[in-house]
């Protein structure tokens, strides 16, 4: 956690793992792991989570924060991994989170 923000990116990033295990469990099995992209075909190109499925995450975002969150953070298309939604977003919530502490204190 920066000592810049008002909340844990770790408590974060765990609640989000919990939200994306959530959107990619296997119906049959809710302790499968996400099954593969399978190589030569359109699920390569494929997100496992797109980026209107993330935008439900914006709620899981916005109880850390205490305001709300845009939608203009979720990368076009959506996610392929946690992995890389977590690598996307951490920066993007950071810098509204600093950029609004920075207005409140105007």
């Amino acid at each position: 956690m920066s000592s810049d923000l008002d909340y844990s990116e770790d408590d974060l990033a765990a609640d989000l793992k919990v939200w994306w295990d959530d959107q990619v469990a296997d119906v049959d099995d809710p302790f499968a792991d996400p099954r593969p992209p399978r190589e030569g075909t359109i699920f390569e190109v494929v997100p496992v989570v797109d980026s209107l499925g993330v935008v439900t995450a914006l709620l899981t975002i916005e109880k850390h924060v205490n305001f709300e969150v845009p939608a203009r953070i979720i990368k076009a298309g959506g996610y392929r991994s946690f992995e890389e939604m977590l690598a996307h977003l951490l920066p993007r919530i950071r810098s509204l989170v600093l950029q609004r502490r920075k207005k409140e204190a105007a």
